[in-house]
């Protein structure tokens, strides 16, 4: 009973965890929307490459 009442617990735990508000990242983003997107990830060395950025 123990167990099921931890399993129970973690599980509620990691829910409380997930991640909603999706972000783009320098990954997520082709040639094609480079001028429209700005990744959270780019870093300042990059940002030339980015016109949405800017």
């Amino acid at each position: 009973m123990k167990t099921y009442i931890a399993l129970a617990l973690a599980t509620i735990a990691l829910a409380g965890c997930v991640q909603e508000e999706a972000y783009t990242t320098e990954a997520d983003i082709s040639e094609a929307n480079r001028a429209t997107e700005c990744p959270v990830d780019v870093t300042e060395a990059d940002r030339a490459n980015y016109p949405a950025c800017n």
